[in-house]
């Protein structure tokens, strides 16, 4: 199974994304746009991990999971990965606090502890709008999605309410995220 650790949100981005989602799906063939629906501020990504691994991950969630209030948290400002002169990943930045570290921190450590992979790679959260398909793009273009990238919504600020244990299926389409453990914040 390919997973990965998101938050559960209440009040969360799609609805004030979908408008600007769509349109950049009809406009930017070049970008393979994240439906509404999978709209997600990833933890932690497990990649392909095996049923053993998935019980143990959602051991982790639900330890981190235990006496963890809700929290709040803002969208900030839109940027890319890695650079905006050849962006490859369009997203939107986010503020969770203290509170987002902390999760991340614990998540990674009580996975670890598991057993199971974490990234080395620094955490950087953020809710991924697109990704740059592979082909050649002019500069143009580029320029293009980057002054689309700036046209994004205010987006009000959500409320963590659960850490999520989800399976990613791909093939035929963009990926569908089936829920298999989730926890409700609720210290």
């Amino acid at each position: 199974m390919r997973c990965f650790v998101a938050l559960g949100l209440e009040d969360g981005p799609a609805e004030a994304l979908r408008e600007w989602l769509d349109w950049a799906r009809a406009e930017f063939p070049e970008l393979a746009v994240t439906p509404a629906e999978n709209l997600h501020l990833t933890l932690a990504f497990l990649g392909a991990i095996d049923a053993d691994q998935v019980e143990a991950a959602g051991g982790a969630v639900r330890s981190v999971a235990d006496g963890r209030a809700p929290w709040g948290l803002r969208w900030a400002a839109p940027g890319v990965f890695p650079s905006a002169s050849r962006p490859r990943v369009l997203w939107l930045g986010v503020d969770g606090g203290e509170a987002l570290v902390a999760a991340h921190r614990a998540l990674a450590e009580a996975l670890a502890t598991a057993g199971l992979p974490v990234e080395d790679r620094a955490f950087r959260p953020h809710l991924t709008l697109a990704r740059v398909r592979r082909g050649d793009i002019s500069r143009e273009r580029y320029r293009e999605i980057m002054a689309h990238l700036e046209t994004l919504p205010e987006v009000g600020p959500s409320t963590v309410v659960s850490l999520v244990l989800y399976e990613s299926r791909l093939g035929g389409g963009p990926a569908v995220h089936v829920p298999v453990v989730t926890v409700r914040l609720d210290a």
